[in-house]
Formats: structure tokens, sequence, C-alpha cells
């Protein structure tokens, strides 16, 4: 799961600095993770399909 994050960031920011800060968690209700990470210091919070497919990435929070 962690790589499919760190291609994301790199697609979209130049040169990211990327931080996993916290756990990932199960939403059972929607049957998807919940990765929060870190990009250049700023908190974003992706939902992943259990096969690694970004539905969802909202941020960034400060």
């Amino acid at each position: 799961m962690k790589y499919k994050i760190v291609k994301f960031a790199y697609r979209n920011n130049k040169n990211p600095k990327i931080d996993f800060d916290e756990d990932f968690s199960y939403l059972s209700d929607v049957a998807k993770w919940r990765v929060p990470y870190r990009v250049n210091g700023h908190r974003y919070v992706a939902k992943m399909t259990c096969k690694g497919w970004i539905v969802d990435n909202v941020g960034p929070f400060d």
C-alpha cells in the first residue's frame, strides 16, 4: 500500500518528502483502507481499495 501512495505522490508533486506518521485503518462499512500520510509537511488522507486503487485523496490539511 505504501508503494501506491509513494507513486501517487511522486506523480503529483516535485521531489516529495513522504512520511507515514499514523496507522492505516480499515473502514469496513465502505470496504476501503484509510491511509493518512504527509507530503512536504502537508497532511493528506487517501482511501484505497483492497487491491491498492486510490479512490479518494483529501487534503492538504495543515
